[in-house]
């Protein structure tokens, strides 16, 4: 077996089973949270229909990954689920183009946000958390995809 198999089916595995949290709460779904056109129990999207037109590119990777002004330090409860979906809208709009610092910056933003879910997670409803934790998921997926794909392409 090539060494670059023996290093790549570990890891595929892992990544296919970091989706099973997320498939089995898909099915678990209300139907009041049911959008049309979307997948059932899918975040809702963050990408733009195409011919929109792109914002500005923001000053910093908080504003440009969150939004202007979002401040996770400050986030309530209440926000707190929309920052961490428009932080994966984000990097699924970005990640292809990212190089090496931009990782680094969505892995800092991401902890920032983790931070303040861990201190106000308990104020929040347990499909807010499921949502959450599949953003989560969702990142570090996305995030060794990448390695991967470099190990593979180098």
């Amino acid at each position: 077996m090539p060494n670059f198999l023996k290093t790549a089916l570990p890891l595929a595995a892992l990544l296919l089973a970091a989706g099973a949290p997320a498939r089995a709460q898909i099915a678990n779904v209300p139907d009041s949270l049911r959008r049309s056109g979307e997948l059932v129990g899918s975040r809702p999207s963050a990408r733009r229909p195409a011919g929109a037109a792109r914002p500005a590119a923001a000053a910093t990777p908080t504003a440009r990954l969150l939004g202007d002004g979002a401040d996770p330090a400050r986030a309530s409860a209440a926000d707190l689920p929309d920052l961490y979906e428009n932080f994966i809208g984000a990097c699924q709009d970005q990640y292809r183009q990212w190089g090496d610092d931009d990782w680094s910056a969505a892995a800092t933003v991401l902890a920032r946000l983790n931070q303040r879910y861990e201190q106000v997670r308990t104020s929040l409803s347990i499909q807010e958390r499921l949502n959450i934790r599949s953003a989560q998921a969702e990142f570090h997926t996305l995030q060794g995809a990448r390695k991967l794909k470099g190990r593979l392409d180098g």
